[in-house]
């Protein structure tokens, strides 16, 4: 367990972000839902510079950790293949996103982010069997901005009426998925007020991405209720993330 800890505080000297590697991981999981969601969003809007933007910038910073993840885990054979296998996964997936968004590009698009988002995944949880895991705190925040964007993934997929038959479903089990862990999020112990102030942020978001969840259910749909679900969506994956580095430095930093 202190060797874990030494490993842990020295992760900016190895190369690795603040976060913990597993945690890293679990964020590359996040960063392909939202580049997947980012496609989603030029597919409709395919003139938008804010969802070139976006797409661009969450592009870039996936390749960044990849890049990270993939250097640190040269001398652990099982850590090595599976991000070697991410890396390839990359690489197609950027051939795919190239060219202008199509209906039938996109669809996949959306079969090649399920399995970049598997294996990153998995990379996950290879490293936090590998070194001390990451605290529940820091995974549950962390999936709450992964399962922010897979929902506004899927929503902008529908709203621009690509036929996926399980499309729906995954629309309802991510929104269950998410109004779960967000309840355990609030209920943590170590949430100081400065914390709960963030997840209260989190829930006023959360009141206007459901209101357009709710609307395309009832087949509403209208510009205003796609803005509300990007919006929404890119402000729960900037507070949790920023809550998933917190919560791993306090436990860090209390070992």
């Amino acid at each position: 367990m202190q060797l874990a800890r030494i490993l842990l505080l020295a992760l900016p000297l190895l190369g690795f972000a603040a976060e913990h590697p597993a945690q890293l991981a679990a964020n590359e999981r996040g960063l392909v839902e939202r580049m997947a969601k980012a496609y989603a969003w030029r597919l409709i809007e395919p003139t938008s510079t804010d969802a070139k933007n976006e797409f661009s910038a969450s592009s870039k910073r996936f390749e960044q950790q990849l890049a990270q993840l993939t250097e640190s885990s040269k001398k652990d054979a099982e850590l090595s293949d599976n991000f070697s296998l991410l890396n390839q996964q990359w690489s197609d997936f950027q051939a795919l996103t190239k060219p202008t968004p199509t209906q039938a590009q996109a669809k996949q698009v959306l079969e090649a982010s399920e399995e970049m988002a598997y294996i990153a995944q998995k990379g996950g949880q290879l490293l936090a069997a590998k070194l001390d895991a990451p605290t529940q705190a820091s995974v549950l925040a962390e999936s709450v901005a992964t399962l922010a964007q897979r929902l506004a993934k899927n929503y902008l997929l529908q709203s621009a009426g690509l036929s996926v038959p399980f499309l729906a479903k995954d629309l309802a089990a991510a929104r269950s998925e998410f109004e779960a862990t967000s309840r355990q999020l609030k209920a943590l112990p170590l949430n100081s007020a400065s914390l709960k102030g963030q997840i209260d942020l989190l829930d006023s978001q959360w009141f206007f991405f459901q209101q357009a969840l709710d609307a395309l259910a009832a087949n509403r749909q209208d510009l205003s209720l796609r803005r509300n679900v990007v919006t929404t969506s890119n402000r729960i994956y900037e507070v949790a993330t920023e809550l998933a580095v917190r919560y791993q430095r306090l436990t860090v930093a209390a070992r």
